[in-house]
């Protein structure tokens, strides 16, 4: 299985203190710098941190923040099969699982990775993992 990151502990207080200030300040933009300081992510913008209430808890979402992107690792096939099987059966916390998720776009290039798990036209565990494997 691949091999998920560790958060460094050390910025998560301060990753949720941030967050929250951006969420209640006049001018969220001012905050963008010590965002992207913060996160080592210069790709990342108060915009994306916005109302995370609509869809995550405050910690799982600063954990998010923290995973670093992953690079491509040209996965074999029977590897992306393992990371689509362990997404599906909910083995990994929010965070991590946004990170297997962030694996499986870059490997793939699919764009609509979290659509074909979480809203599969089949139960069957196989039948998604075909689909996401299909090459477009």
């Amino acid at each position: 299985m691949i091999q998920i990151p560790e958060v460094d502990e050390t910025k998560l207080s301060a990753l949720m203190r941030l967050i929250e200030e951006i969420n209640q300040a006049d001018n969220p933009a001012e905050l963008e710098k010590q965002l992207q300081n913060l996160t080592g992510k210069t790709d990342i913008c108060f915009q994306d941190v916005l109302n995370y209430w609509e869809w995550s808890e405050l910690e799982a979402f600063a954990r998010s923040l923290l995973m670093p992107n992953p690079e491509k690792q040209n996965l074999s096939d029977s590897e992306l099969a393992e990371i689509i099987t362990a997404v599906c059966e909910c083995r990994y916390s929010e965070p991590e699982t946004d990170y297997l998720l962030k694996i499986l776009e870059t490997e793939t290039g699919r764009t609509d990775i979290s659509d074909l798990i979480f809203y599969p036209e089949t139960d069957e565990v196989s039948e998604i993992i075909r689909k996401i494997l299909e090459r477009a």
